[in-house]
């Protein structure tokens, strides 16, 4: 993780949640959380709400009120994984690029043939292909249509070129994970 920015951000977000829940009115409510702390309401042995803090600022006093209205500011704030790269680093373009090259690295190294290779494709990028190679329309390849071979074509693509699970795929075609598998099943066994 790239630290400042996104330490003050999951911070906040951690903070947030018994309100986004809707188990609390006011984030000082929810005594299991740590945010007490970050306030100075409560001494706390296991957490050390300093570092984010002096990312803010370097008074105490100061940095307490700026993270409050940060709070405040963001309290709609989206769930910042999902802006991470494959929910394995969160940063900036430069620090993700830093992250493609250990990974594509270690990958090389490793015995796992499928962890040789960073994918360097989303699904997006291989559906919209699909549609400029096959001179189709995006809705065919999720067409559940009997005899579609797109459907299946896309959805081992998906499978041999990005690190998706077979659960993360079937929310993408809306089917089980099982039913995932056996669409890969029988497309190999089509093939061979």
């Amino acid at each position: 993780m790239d630290a400042d920015n996104y330490a003050l951000m999951l911070s906040a977000y951690i903070h947030l949640n018994p309100l986004r829940a809707g188990i609390i009115r006011q984030l000082e409510d929810y005594p299991w959380s740590s945010y007490l702390d970050y306030l100075n309401l409560r001494k706390s042995h296991i957490t050390d709400p300093s570092f984010v803090l002096n990312l803010i600022d370097n008074n105490t006093l100061k940095a307490i009120k700026k993270y409050r209205n940060y709070l405040i500011e963001y309290q709609d704030m989206k769930d910042p994984i999902r802006e991470s790269y494959h929910r394995i680093a969160l940063g900036s373009t430069t620090f993700i690029e830093k992250i493609k090259e250990k990974i594509e690295y270690q990958g090389r190294r490793r015995e796992i043939p499928s962890t040789r290779y960073l994918s360097k494709y989303d699904t997006e990028t291989i559906i919209l292909k699909m549609t400029q190679v096959l001179h189709i329309e995006r809705k065919r390849i999720f067409d559940k249509k009997r005899g579609n071979l797109y459907r299946p074509l896309a959805i081992y693509l998906i499978k041999r070129f990005t690190p998706l699970s077979l659960s993360e795929i079937g929310k993408l075609f809306k089917m089980d994970y099982s039913a995932v598998f056996q669409v890969l099943k029988d497309l190999n066994k089509n093939v061979k």
